[in-house]
Parts: structure tokens; C-alpha cells; sequence
């Protein structure tokens, strides 16, 4: 009995971990198709391409992390809660003031970006990085959309 119950136990760690590993080269693989894409559609010169990724890169990262702490901590509070039905009037009120916190922030983080950006790339381009952005996003919804239904199928 304890020798199944062990084998069950590291099957269990052994799937999660791949599980894990799983997810980690899912989003390294979306990251290069990211650099990729805006290479492509920015068309930076040498120059500009040495100054914009190590910038683009700590803003990026910065984002998704106050995307993914905003959304973390706003599930884990409902989930605590019971979910949104049992959230009481304060509680939703905190909620709210937490995201809109967050919002800020990106808000703040987005302009300094930009501030920054303004000193390396013409307006052309940050205004081009932006339209990039926004088809990438698309692009990678409709990607993940098309594997959905197929993994249904």
C-alpha cells in the first residue's frame, strides 16, 4: 500500500514539474515569436535595435508582472471570498481600488516608457511599436483560438 501510494506521489510531482517546464517553454516560445514580430515591423537600424531591446525588455517584463500580480491577487481574493457573490460592498470596493491601482501604475510605467523611447527611436517608430504590439496580441489570441478548437476536435 505505501509503495502505491509513493508511486502515485511521484507521478503526481513528476507531472506537475512537466506541467511546469511545459508552460516556462510555452512562454519562452511566445517571448521569441514577440522579438521576432517586432523586429520585423519596426525595422529598427543597428543602432536603434541596441538602445530599444534592453529598454523594451525591462518595460515588457515590468508590465506583465503588474498584470500578473494584479490578476493574482484579485483571484486570490475573491476565491478567499467564495466568489463574487459573497464578496461584500467594502470588500468589491477594495477590489476595485486594487485595480484601478494597478492601472495606474502601467499607466506611469507606459509614459516613462515612452519618455525614454522618445530619446532613441522617432515618433514614427514608437507609434509603429504600438501598432505592432496590438496586431501581436491579436495575432496570438486567433493562435491560441485555432488550438483550442482543435484540441475540441
Amino acid at each position: 500500500m505505501k509503495k502505491n501510494i509513493l508511486l502515485l506521489l511521484f507521478l503526481l510531482i513528476g507531472n506537475l514539474v512537466t506541467q511546469a517546464q511545459t508552460r516556462k517553454g510555452d512562454s519562452e516560445k511566445i517571448r521569441a515569436f514577440k522579438v521576432a514580430f517586432l523586429t520585423e515591423k519596426l525595422d529598427l537600424t543597428e543602432k536603434e535595435a541596441e538602445k530599444f531591446w534592453p529598454l523594451y525588455n525591462v518595460y515588457d517584463k515590468k508590465m506583465m508582472q503588474l498584470y500578473r500580480d494584479e490578476r493574482r491577487s484579485i483571484k486570490k481574493r475573491i476565491m478567499v471570498d467564495g466568489g463574487l457573490d459573497n464578496l461584500s460592498e467594502s470588500e468589491s470596493k477594495q477590489i476595485i481600488e486594487k485595480i484601478n491601482a494597478v492601472s495606474k501604475e502601467q499607466y506611469e510605467t507606459k509614459n516613462e516608457f515612452y519618455s525614454k523611447l522618445t530619446k532613441i527611436l522617432p515618433y514614427k517608430k514608437i507609434l509603429r511599436l504600438e501598432v505592432a504590439e496590438y496586431e501581436f496580441h491579436r495575432k496570438l489570441i486567433r493562435k491560441l483560438k485555432g488550438e483550442k478548437k482543435e484540441d475540441k476536435k
